[in-house]
């Protein structure tokens, strides 16, 4: 990991120079910085507009959607809708 932002710049792998809201891939990894907190995450919010997307792209199945947001999260280290 680079050396720690306090913007948190140091977890974007893509584009860089990004802030990791507006990155393509980010790095997720549980090593953490000593400016940042480890957390266990139990619930995820979608908002409405990816969530129509991806269920309309999916066909309206509740486990190819879920299948798609475990993908997308695996491929990009967060939830961010292609």
């Amino acid at each position: 990991m680079n050396t720690p932002s306090p913007y948190g710049t140091h977890r974007v792998i893509e584009p860089l120079g990004v802030l990791p809201q507006a990155a393509w891939k980010i790095d997720a990894s549980m090593v953490i910085a000593p400016n940042e907190i480890l957390i266990d995450v139990q619930t995820l919010n979608i908002d409405s507009a990816s969530f129509t997307q991806i269920k309309t792209e999916v066909g309206h199945d509740a486990d190819a959607v879920a299948a798609k947001v475990l993908g997308i999260v695996a491929e990009r280290g967060k939830m961010h809708n292609p």
